[in-house]
């Protein structure tokens, strides 16, 4: 065993207590394992030096090399995750040293104060520092609802401590309990892998994991039916394909139900029925996402829900008599609302309105109410609506909840809690190296560069609120204050402009706004008319290219600066587009993956726009994701783009030519999702990226 001169040491804001191998800051205190207590007491042995994999291996697992090899990668993973469950930044503290070993970044100072084992315990428990984070979702949206339903009454469970129920290395989510309580199916995404299926016996600790399949696919959103015996799930095939599939759990048989269905994030967008009839789940349209259900005495797919082009109906749970469904309607992922859906008489009622982010959602049956969550400013809150007295209250709150399923035969509800780094990098193409890197307690996103000025602007909720952010040299400074609800900017390439959709207070569309980080002004584009959503500019400068939802239908569209003329360019729902050195237009379709190129052969976009005659239009790419719409740039006459695989995420070059090679790699799913990729000056890119990427699923009572 590793000793130490002295119990008790700080590092940074963290106590590291050896009484009992606890690490406390604030009134928060993490238990560590036995090995990597004696690993971490190894690093503060040897502050600011590297310790070598083979001075851990000797020291803390006493030379077992097979041992000490796994050992060493999970120890420091274990630290660096206890550190940002404490709200504090891992590699403020650690560094790995590529294929060497580890540092301990901040030189420990021994607290010499005697005290007893009590009296230490009693001491954890006072404040080392105010402070907070928040930690954001890979897969969930980057806004807060200044206008969102009103709380009633504080939370009621502030003060019930959750109980663990999942703490594997890697993602634990998607929650779904079997019907008689005893067993829970879950998502487990372990570190490089995909996404599968398990089953937890929640009565036995002692009893192994159950894997559900072994494919090469992901599978998600697992839900029970009613008698127990199987499971429905959804499967993502590694060409982007969805299908519905349902397991036979005491057969093991598989049979596939239907296709083109949609699995985002986390979302529960996936249920059985409790008379056991049918499934709901959502599907793609040509410009919309609805919910579908499969009978199975029929094995007819119908379409249930009719949203507009751009709406998105991305949840559901069925009422107890299986005649209705409320269902979680988004407009990417900026206002949501929760409507209740009549089977008999195929109509809909709102329930909740002026949401902006509801990422988990599910019917009690017993007392008939619903569970959703909420974004309150920088809090995740679980809210309850009690359909008999149509009230809303707050019942839970917590960092980071996404998906949420109720045991109704405990009566408890289990979520998924997140820890997740985001933070944005400023890399070489040449190799993905580091050029400079922005941190600030997890809650930086989708950095866009400017080039004119040398200047980043982005997301940020370190004041509180998401709000645009700028730096500039070693100053940060916030460009809005509590507006509405802010979208990803986009800079001008010449100057220090910059256009950003935004939905400001007291109205429920997007619109499109010039701001000025020079003289620090923004203003409302008066001529832009719709609901605007992802600008971008022109090479030159001199345009703004958006798309825009205009009298029911989303078209793609042209705002001169000069002139201050809007001209309609393409009618389709295109999601978002930036421009070639060719005048030609790059862009993503909505609810569709890989990449489109419009070649305009006279060189002028509008001339084009009038004649559909002198221009073409080329899927140029399958490989971007539905879920990376806006990760593609254009420099130095290629185009890049984002590519997954299971063991990476690839920066991909297309040349002029249409040859294809890659750029440089980062480890799978270590970049954001949504709009991560920016260009920066010629052979530099912004990234975005979401470093630890770890949930567990916590339990909670329904009441006190």
């Amino acid at each position: 065993m590793i000793s130490l001169p002295y119990q008790r040491y700080q590092i940074g804001q963290c106590i590291i207590n050896c009484y009992d191998m606890t690490i406390t800051s604030e009134n928060n205190t993490v238990a560590l394992p036995a090995k990597v207590f004696e690993f971490l007491k190894l690093l503060l042995l040897h502050p600011q030096q590297t310790v070598t994999k083979e001075q851990a291996i000797e020291k803390v697992w006493q030379g077992n090399i097979e041992v000490g090899k796994r050992g060493t990668g999970n120890a420091i993973w274990q630290l660096r995750k206890s550190f940002s469950e404490l709200g504090q930044q891992p590699e403020d503290y650690f560094k790995t040293v590529t294929k060497v070993g580890y540092q301990l970044l901040i030189d420990p100072v021994p607290i010499t104060k005697v005290v007893t084992h009590q009296q230490q315990k009693s001491d954890n428990k006072k404040p080392i520092f105010i402070g907070f984070s928040l930690a954001l979702i890979a897969c969930i949206a980057f806004f807060v609802s200044q206008t969102a339903t009103k709380l009633t009454q504080p939370p009621i469970n502030a003060q019930v401590k959750p109980e663990r129920i999942t703490h594997f290395e890697g993602v634990e989510e998607r929650p779904s309990i079997s019907p008689d309580g005893r067993f829970m199916a879950f998502q487990w995404r372990k570190s490089g892998t995909k996404g599968q299926l398990y089953i937890k016996n929640l009565q036995d600790e002692d009893a192994p994991l159950r894997q559900i399949s072994m494919s090469h696919d992901t599978e998600a959103t697992p839900s029970w039916s009613p008698d127990g015996q199987s499971l429905a799930y959804l499967r993502t095939t590694v060409d982007n394909q969805c299908f519905v599939h349902v397991r036979d759990l005491i057969t093991n048989q598989d049979k596939q139900l239907d296709n083109a269905c949609v699995s985002k994030g986390y979302l529960h967008s996936l249920e059985w029925s409790p008379n056991g009839k049918a499934l709901a789940y959502v599907k793609a349209t040509t410009d919309a996402s609805a919910i579908f259900s499969y009978q199975f005495d029929t094995q007819e797919v119908t379409q249930l829900t009719t949203p507009l082009a751009g709406e998105h109906d991305l949840m559901m749970s069925w009422s107890a008599d299986s005649t209705q469904l409320a269902v979680m309607r988004s407009q990417d992922n900026m206002q949501a609302k929760i409507m209740l859906y009549s089977l008999d008489s195929n109509t809909t009622t709102n329930l909740i309105s002026d949401e902006t982010l509801i990422i988990g959602m599910d019917w009690e049956h017993t007392q008939n109410q619903l569970y959703f969550t909420a974004l309150r400013e920088a809090d995740f809150v679980i809210q309850r609506y009690d359909f008999d007295t149509q009230t809303l209250s707050a019942f839970h709150q917590d960092e980071t909840i996404s998906s949420i399923t109720i045991n109704e035969a405990n009566q408890s509800l289990y979520y998924a809690r997140h820890i997740s780094q985001e933070h944005i990098t400023h890399r070489s193409l040449k190799d993905g190296q580091i050029i400079k890197q922005l941190i600030s307690s997890s809650r930086d996103l989708y950095g866009q560069y400017f080039t004119a000025t040398n200047e980043l602007i982005f997301l940020s909720n370190r004041s509180g609120n998401w709000e645009l952010w700028l730096k500039r040299q070693n100053e940060n400074m916030m460009l809005t204050n509590d507006i509405g609800m802010i979208s990803i900017p986009s800079p001008s390439p010449t100057s220090s402009l910059y256009a950003a959709p935004i939905r400001t207070h007291g109205i429920d569309y997007n619109e499109l706004y010039l701001g000025d980080t020079q003289n620090q002004t923004l203003a409302k584009i008066e001529q832009v008319k719709g609901n605007v959503r992802y600008a971008s500019f022109s090479n030159d400068g001199s345009a703004i290219y958006y798309s825009a939802f205009v009298n029911e239908h989303w078209g793609f569209y042209h705002f001169d600066l000069a002139t201050k003329k809007v001209s309609l360019l393409l009618d389709k729902n295109i999601k978002f587009a930036i421009e070639d050195d060719k005048n030609g237009i790059y862009y993503t379709l909505d609810n569709e993956p890989g990449i489109y190129y419009w070649a305009i052969n006279d060189g002028a976009v509008i001339q084009a726009a009038n004649d559909e005659g002198q221009s073409t239009h080329t899927k140029v790419n399958d490989s971007l994701r539905a879920k990376d719409w806006g990760s593609f740039f254009y420099q130095q006459n290629a185009l890049y783009y984002l590519e997954r695989s299971d063991e990476n995420d690839l920066i991909q070059k297309r040349d002029a030519n249409g040859q294809i090679s890659t750029a440089f790699t980062l480890p799978a799913m270590s970049i954001r999702n949504e709009r991560s990729l920016a260009s920066s000056t010629d052979g530099h890119l912004i990234v975005s990226m979401q470093g630890i990427n770890d949930a567990d699923i916590y339990r909670i009572p329904l009441s006190d």
